[in-house]
């Protein structure tokens, strides 16, 4: 398709992705008009749009033709008879309800026809799924029709009513996760009051969304979302932020702003750092389309339970074929585990997809939930994890002859700031990045100026500056740039990036969930430091490691960690491509899309609740897997014996699928149980030939 793309489908709803250039008011009315659509809920902070139908294939057809932009208006075929396409959608709904429902009413002489009426019905009201599985849908079908004519209606009965339920559930989760996603992003408005350099100080021109570029002086007040990234050049505000509401914090004249947090109080006028095509929100929208985009299948059972779901066939087929008894042979066959798991799977699938939602991981399903559980090694990055990703100029340091004040000119150039807020403002992650690793270059006149790293300018010019790095300090990462004008170092720029609160203390929080070894990847700006920002901090535990700023020992740590096959946990915002194959990575919202996850608000304390929540899922899942081995063996082993009649193991069975299925709710509220963090902060004895500091020790900075 050219316009859309589906991201969920069950037999009534169908959910689609729509491209941005695409009019959103445009898609909801040519859908709404559609003979057979029932409802259209459009989202438009990640540009989806979620439809309920009637569930006739005449009905999915014109919704895919008029998503793909195939059809500027609604087809004219099904216009002379909506009412019935709609009414026979419904129908074929509730027809195999209905049939299997009435079973256990009927005569015994018309059970059998009802049971078949409800296998065939229901066949015919999955079209998509026959569509594309049709060999699931047969196989399924040929199954309960055997049953059904070998004297076992009721079983079937009772099957086709527990594949119903199972929908209705999860299409219930699926709305729950729909309802997220919708609080989950804020919606800008259309229009902007914008004052351009060109245009008059005191006037305002309204600006629509798409229209508003870089440079733009955007003036907003209590209530409106920040529609791009940009600097406070007036005013102040409280905001709260895009994915946490809750979350609010005070913005002044200097400080940055990120597109999607919203007004709460006060008035501010803002200069946009970048095109709303390009601001921190569609970032956002972007991870959040593709985890919502990229579902994995509804997850694979632990090998060692895969390898007992043929056994009720094998032993059925051999009592069979000893016996010649096919009463005895039926029985057994209906102790099947895959059976009960194939209905509460999915369940649990949405149930932990919503879970995790609500504590700050998105994720694609239950293999990135299986490996977030499992990995016994995380690998975090320094910026934009463990720090903030907002840099501040901590101090400037001038040689003999260089003037401060061109210095901050030239830096409020280079950062695109005003000058009059360049004290107090904030530079993104990825621009100070480019900044170390690749410097920056602004034309003055006829000259030429350089910003550069320790290791950028023994590249590039051969020289070493004079003194050692700038201290380190406990609570931020430091940066420390040269500024190279007319052949000569002029200045020297110390940037900080502040830790998240209580950084140290997540970290521990890991290793108390399970977590083996934690490792930090640190960047390197060439000053030699070992460990940023405090190797004592970072060291005081036998579970945390350091690997320097290096891609090849970055790529043997990994693959060491990977070589059992046990998978790794990448927290990161710009190590997408060291993720070894099978492991798993995460990123904060404003990293760019392409991960397994996205961590909400603070990314080291929802990964912290995630991990926890993983667990707890994991271990009911297996839990799930192991019970429906166990009870349906023993089924089938009273079935062999003839301990039971076949209608009391098909009812057994059926009762524990059931059971299966309502505990898959559950899901949705679990939590793993709290370790004891005793283990963890047990202090160890050295570090590199040195004592490790202590826990009092640790405590007195915000690191720790």
């Amino acid at each position: 398709m050219t316009a859309a793309r589906i991201l969920h489908e069950t037999t009534h709803r169908l959910r689609a992705g729509v491209e941005a250039d695409v009019a959103l008011d445009g898609v909801r009315a040519r859908l709404a008009a559609l003979p057979g659509v029932r409802s259209v809920r459009v989202n438009a902070a990640v540009r989806s749009v979620a439809i309920r139908h009637d569930g006739a294939p005449g009905t999915r057809a014109a919704l895919l033709d008029t998503l793909a932009g195939r059809a500027a208006t609604a087809p004219v075929v099904w216009r002379a008879r909506p009412m019935t396409a709609a009414a026979g959608g419904e129908t074929l709904a509730i027809v195999p309800l209905l049939f299997a429902a009435s079973v256990p009413l009927l005569p015994r002489a018309w059970r059998q026809g009802a049971a078949l009426g409800a296998i065939a019905t229901r066949a015919v009201a999955q079209p998509a799924r026959l569509r594309d599985d049709p060999a699931a849908v047969l196989l399924d079908a040929v199954s309960l029709a055997a049953l059904a004519v070998s004297g076992q209606p009721l079983v079937v009965s009772t099957s086709v009513l527990l594949r119903w339920l199972s929908e209705r559930l999860s299409v219930r989760l699926v709305n729950q996760a729909d309802g997220l996603l919708d609080r989950l992003l804020p919606t800008e408005a259309s229009h902007y009051r914008v004052v351009r350099e060109s245009d008059d100080p005191q006037g305002e021109v309204r600006t629509t969304l798409r229209a508003l570029r870089a440079g733009d002086r955007i003036r907003l007040e209590a209530g409106d979302v920040v529609p791009v990234d940009g600097c406070v050049v007036a005013g102040d505000a409280m905001l709260a932020g895009a994915a946490h509401p809750d979350d609010t914090r005070d913005a002044r004249a200097g400080s940055h702003v990120a597109a999607g947090e919203r007004l709460m109080t006060g008035m501010i006028e803002l200069r946009a750092e970048a095109d709303a095509g390009s601001s921190r929100l569609e970032r956002m929208r972007a991870q959040v389309r593709h985890a919502i985009g990229s579902r994995d299948p509804t997850g694979r059972l632990a090998p060692g339970f895969e390898r007992l779901l043929p056994l009720p066939l094998t032993a059925a087929a051999l009592v069979f074929g000893l016996t010649g008894d096919t009463a005895r042979a039926a029985a057994m066959l209906q102790a099947n585990p895959s059976q009960g798991l194939d209905l509460a799977l999915p369940v649990a699938r949405e149930a932990a997809l919503y879970s995790l939602a609500r504590r700050g991981l998105l994720t694609s399903g239950l293999e990135a939930i299986e490996r977030l559980a499992s990995a016994r090694m995380f690998v975090v990055q320094d910026t934009g994890v463990m720090a903030s990703g907002r840099w501040t100029i901590e101090s400037v340091r001038t040689e003999p002859g260089g003037d401060p004040g061109q210095v901050r000119r030239w830096l409020a150039a280079l950062a695109d700031t005003p000058l009059e807020v360049l004290d107090v403002a904030n530079f993104p992650d990825r621009l100070v990045r480019q900044w170390v690793r690749h410097g920056a270059l602004l034309r003055v006149g006829e000259h030429d100026l350089h910003l550069a790293s320790r290791r950028r300018l023994k590249e590039i010019w051969g020289w070493t500056l004079d003194g050692g790095p700038p201290p380190t300090r406990a609570d931020a990462l430091r940066r420390e740039l040269a500024v190279v004008a007319a052949g000569r170092v002029v200045a020297r720029v110390v940037l900080a990036s502040a830790l998240r609160p209580g950084a140290l203390t997540r970290i521990d929080e890991l290793s108390a969930l399970g977590v083996e070894r934690i490792v930090l990847f640190a960047e390197d700006d060439g000053s030699g430091r070992d460990v940023p920002p405090a190797e004592d901090a970072w060291c005081g535990s036998d579970r945390r490691e350091y690997i320097s700023d290096d891609a090849g020992a970055r790529i043997d740590c990994l693959a060491a960690a990977v070589s059992d096959g046990t998978p790794v946990v990448v927290i990161h915002t710009v190590l997408r491509d060291l993720v070894p194959p099978g492991s798993l990575s995460l990123c904060p919202m404003d990293a760019d899309a392409g991960s397994h996850g996205v961590l909400l608000g603070d990314p080291l304390a929802s990964l912290v609740a995630a991990r926890r929540a993983a667990q707890g899922v994991h271990r009911r899942l297996r839990l799930h897997q192991g019970a429906a081995v166990v009870a349906n063996s023993a089924l089938m082993t009273a079935a062999a014996l003839r301990w039971l009649p076949p209608i009391g193991t098909a009812l057994l069975h059926h009762g524990f699928a059931l059971l299966l299925l309502l505990d898959s709710l559950r899901v949705e509220r679990i939590d793993a149980p709290k370790k004891r963090p005793a283990a963890a902060a047990r202090p160890s004895t050295t570090t590199r030939g040195r004592p490790k500091a202590s826990a009092r020790n640790q405590s007195r900075s915000e690191f720790a």
